[in-house]
């Protein structure tokens, strides 16, 4: 089920529990944490299809799609593909699932357009990346190993960066 990006005040990946709690915040919108929080339940999430391929192995064809590599699941829960944000000061907030955590030798890595946007990111999987600018993107984000190569890499997502429309006006 996917939910639109403005529904997210928190979403966290998943801790070495594997734990994800939803709830709803203050303003009536749902929120996700990692943590057990008053008026939270735990939310089952469904495991990843995909297959592990060995860290070692080159990208597959089609790389759109990503590879787990040693990793169980490896996965961009925001922004959401397709999805249109709109901001004025180009933040948009990227949040992962990564299960295991982050294994030793390896870190993250975020891409936009095929450039590195945020490198070395330690083991969080929560970040918001500012100064993106007006218009179509893809995002991935990728587990490099000490020499950089890469070992796991989500799908690419597409989002749309938009200026804010004016008040009143209709989405």
């Amino acid at each position: 089920m996917r939910l639109p990006l403005l529904s997210f005040l928190l979403v966290a990946a998943l801790p070495a529990a594997g734990q994800v709690y939803k709830g709803v915040g203050p303003d009536g919108r749902p929120i996700f944490t990692d943590r057990p929080l008053q008026n939270t339940e735990p939310v089952l999430l469904p495991r990843s299809s995909q297959r592990p391929v060995p860290a070692d192995a080159p990208d597959p064809p089609g790389g759109d799609r990503g590879f787990l590599g040693s990793y169980d699941a490896f996965e961009l829960l925001a922004p959401e593909d397709g999805v249109t944000i709109r901001d004025a000061n180009g933040s948009v907030t990227v949040s992962l699932l990564l299960d295991p955590p982050l294994l030793a030798g390896h870190r993250l890595s975020i891409d936009v357009d095929g450039v590195a946007a945020a490198g070395d990111l330690g083991d969080r999987t929560q970040l918001v990346l500012s100064g993106v600018n007006i218009g179509s993107h893809r995002l991935q984000a990728r587990v490099l190993d000490d020499a950089g190569n890469v070992v796991a890499a989500t799908a690419v997502v597409h989002f749309h960066l938009r200026p804010p429309l004016p008040a009143g006006s209709l989405p």
